[in-house]
């Protein structure tokens, strides 16, 4: 047994190492996954159980049905099917959106509320499915987590609940962004997943070039954005390069700006006013402020 053992650990470990110095085909998600579908919806579930204890989710508002309307529009045109997708839309001033193992996406309202239209919704939350599909956080986890996951995965052992640290690990690589590599193949595919899904694939770039005209500025979340990405200016002259490839009518794609504004953006400028008056209502009778979503 001990000798079986010792054989499988040394087998992953140079999978490992080959791994970490293969190729893939370019323009195509690749790489070596040896952590199966079923483990990684697992993996998520307990990330995202996390992430949600920590962030409050907005719940039963326009503004999160919508961004889940689009979001799944986007996940049923998109390379990978085999898992279930959702999306989420959490509370905070974080610029920011994530996506973890097997098929969750957040986006905070503070990235909402940059935004112009739902074909830039549309590039935000097709980025991180290309993450998805691509499975990027997947590839990274099982290097990060070394032989002993995947030894028990070889062997038939059950995999048990995440360490916390390993919760951790995962939660600052989905927020904190990927290798300048996946992040280009994510924008590649987020543009991709847009445009099949109808909407106007210039919106990706728009976004970029939100990023590029706040990168001078003074918003703290945003330049934390920026540091965990590629430079915007090198990722709209890829996008430019990509939407070349694209047939011509895609560029007359609608953007749907009165839509985003309708069900986003003056939805949560009622929530931001309804949230405020009772803040105060309940500082004022001593209770503590509230730690969900709700007004």
């Amino acid at each position: 047994m001990f000798k079986r053992a010792l054989g499988v650990l040394f087998l992953l470990a140079s999978i490992i190492s080959a791994y970490g110095c293969a190729t893939t085909e370019p323009g195509r998600p690749g790489g070596l996954v040896l952590i199966p579908t079923q483990e990684e919806v697992n993996i998520g579930a307990q990330v995202a159980r996390q992430v949600e204890k920590k962030y409050p989710v907005l719940k039963d508002h326009p503004a999160a049905d919508y961004v889940e309307e689009v979001g799944q529009r986007l996940a049923r045109v998109c390379d990978r099917h085999d898992i279930t997708y959702h999306f989420k839309v959490l509370v905070g001033k974080d610029v920011n959106a994530f996506s973890l193992p097997g098929g969750w996406v957040y986006i905070f309202t503070g990235m909402l509320e940059k935004l112009d239209n739902t074909a830039q919704l549309a590039g935000v939350l097709g980025h991180e499915i290309g993450h998805i599909v691509a499975r990027h956080a997947v590839k990274r986890l099982q290097i990060a987590l070394g032989v002993g996951i995947l030894y028990s995965l070889f062997v038939g052992e059950k995999a048990g609940p995440l360490t916390q640290n390993a919760i951790k690990l995962i939660i600052n690589m989905a927020m904190q962004g990927y290798s300048r590599a996946n992040e280009r193949e994510a924008d590649r595919l987020g543009l991709i997943y847009e445009y099949r899904a109808g909407y106007n694939p210039q919106g990706i770039i728009q976004v970029m070039e939100i990023l590029r005209g706040i990168h001078h500025g003074r918003i703290h979340s945003w330049q934390k954005f920026l540091l965990d990405h590629p430079p915007p200016q090198e990722r709209i002259r890829l996008l430019e390069q990509y939407l070349r490839l694209l047939p011509p009518e895609a560029m007359k794609f609608p953007f749907y700006r009165r839509e985003y504004h309708e069900e986003v953006l003056e939805t949560l400028k009622r929530l931001k006013t309804l949230r405020w008056k009772d803040s105060r209502r309940r500082y004022y009778k001593g209770l503590p402020p509230r730690q969900d979503g709700s007004p």
